[in-house]
């Protein structure tokens, strides 16, 4: 884990997307100032993350904002998201600290009232060594399910030769059938469609053929308050990471070569990348933050609250509950402010409640005796949202990743170690290992399930379709080594070589 220095004020996100009264569904709103402002602000104004309790009234959040207008100076906005069952979810407003803290014993309904602080995107490691001995998590017989097989009749199937072995896990038949003897990765031609899987990460590379050749139709939201001028400029569709984070997890979830649901419909949910801060002479950033880090991927914690509201309100709008999937491969720190996790955990908990299935990451820092099990945010939240998904990685042969953290709240794992996926800069292949990768082949297979018609009445249940994906996903999955994790399983029969020695 990379700490933020000399900082209880940052946390850590790793890459593993009505107004403010909360009517209709979700919103957001810009509003500038009305032109009052409180008496006796003290101190230069900075912009600060208002959080209020979840489910709070229409008068109370309106009376929140009738005094940010008040407080607010200039041209300077208020910038909030609200849902139409969790109400208000969020305001960032430029205040002074007196106004700050007049605004928190003014109103009990909120939660906190502190400077939106700087989240830190920690690049996953590359090209680890898969010999290092692996964290296991022993799978007991009294816990396997049988692996029960709708067989689908030959002409529904296709068989991608070019498969990678990373791939041809996915159809499996059996431990017996070692990864090296199959031919082909097998699979329904649904492959997703009509199934849209939503990618909060740091977008996608537009030119790779993975892009250009998936035939789903693809959209873009921008996570972060558009009006925020501390962000690089917003509205860009590519892939901000180094490393081309976002664009190896949308190949490997969706991707015609690499991916699992080769057919869905995809919203690539980008993170708001934070301009570089310049330091003051007591090393503290421009907007007086104490993260001393130079990373171009930083962000905002309103930004991620941002970005998972805007995924909540999309899927609303466009009614597609019972058909969407949220990948987060990303994790956030334990040092993240509790008003925000509570909002992060409610979000989810929505997603959760309106069929929407939600896949995210245990964590790769397992290399640590610390951190050993699963440690950070959204994965933790699985010890309450039962039917939230949370992946592991392991290599070709079903082995733990050394990385890869565990336990309880693991629920499964797929092929993260040396994993081939799409570039983010150009048109090539590269190599990645984390859990990020094999979290987007789980959100692809939970994807893949939904789009099957002969599945539509087990898994498309009113209320229910979060846990019954799960369920079928872990029904069919199973360890490709005894006493190691479950590994997914699409439920096919790839072809074995004939000319195997």
């Amino acid at each position: 884990m990379v700490p933020c220095e000399a900082s209880e004020n940052c946390g850590i996100l790793y890459p593993r997307g009505s107004g403010p009264s909360g009517s209709g569904v979700a919103g957001s709103t810009a509003t500038g100032s009305s032109g009052a402002q409180s008496t006796g602000s003290v101190g230069p104004q900075s912009r600060y993350l208002i959080i209020p309790k979840t489910g709070s009234s229409k008068k109370d959040t309106d009376n929140v904002s009738a005094d940010l207008k008040k407080m607010v100076k200039g041209k300077n906005t208020i910038y909030s998201k609200s849902d139409d069952s969790l109400g208000v979810l969020f305001w960032t407003a430029n205040i002074s600290p007196s106004d700050a803290d007049r605004l928190k014993k003014s109103h009990t309904i909120l939660l906190s009232v502190k400077a939106d602080k700087i989240i830190r995107i920690q690049d996953q490691p590359d090209h680890p060594d898969p010999s290092n001995n692996a964290t296991k998590r022993t799978i007991s017989a009294a816990n396997r399910v049988e692996r029960h097989l709708k067989r689908a009749p030959e002409d529904n199937l296709i068989r991608q030769s070019n498969a990678l072995p990373q791939l041809k896990v996915v159809s499996q038949p059996s431990k017996e059938d070692k990864v090296d003897d199959l031919k082909n990765f097998v699979y329904r031609k649904e492959a997703g469609k009509g199934v849209t899987v939503y990618i909060f990460d740091d977008g996608a590379n537009k030119e790779h053929n993975e892009w250009k050749n998936q035939p789903g139709n693809k959209r873009w939201i921008h996570a972060g308050d558009p009006n925020d001028d501390r962000y690089v400029v917003s509205g860009t569709e590519d892939d901000q990471a180094v490393d081309g984070h976002g664009t190896c997890v949308y190949s490997m979830a969706v991707g015609p070569k690499y991916g699992i649901a080769k057919e869905a419909d995809v919203v690539i949910v980008k993170h708001a990348k934070l301009k570089k801060q310049p330091k003051d002479d007591g090393g503290k950033n421009g907007d007086g933050s104490d993260s001393s880090s130079d990373d171009e991927e930083d962000t905002l914690e309103s930004a991620t609250l941002d970005g998972m509201a805007k995924i909540l309100e999309d899927i609303k709008e466009k009614k597609l509950q019972k058909k969407a999937v949220v990948n987060l491969s990303w994790g956030v720190s334990a040092q993240l402010e509790e008003a925000s996790k509570t909002k992060l955990h409610d979000i989810i908990k929505e997603l959760l409640e309106n069929d929407v299935v939600v896949v995210t990451a245990s964590g790769n820092e397992a290399d640590d005796e610390n951190h050993k099990e699963i440690d950070d945010y959204p994965a933790l939240f699985r010890k309450d949202l039962k039917d939230l998904i949370v992946v592991g990685a392991v290599d070709n042969n079903g082995k733990t990743w050394s990385d890869s953290q565990g336990g309880d709240l693991l629920d499964l794992s797929a092929p993260g170690v040396d994993i081939i996926c799409a570039d983010g800069k150009k048109n090539i292949p590269q190599k990645q290992s984390g859990t990020s990768f094999s979290t987007a082949s789980v959100s692809g297979l939970a994807a893949y399930f939904l789009s099957l018609p002969e599945l539509k009445d087990e898994l498309q249940v009113e209320g229910k379709t979060a846990e019954k994906v799960k369920e079928h996903i872990l029904k069919l999955a199973y360890p490709r080594i005894d006493g190691e994790v479950k590994v997914l399983y699409n439920g096919e029969k790839s072809d074995l070589k004939t000319d195997k020695a």
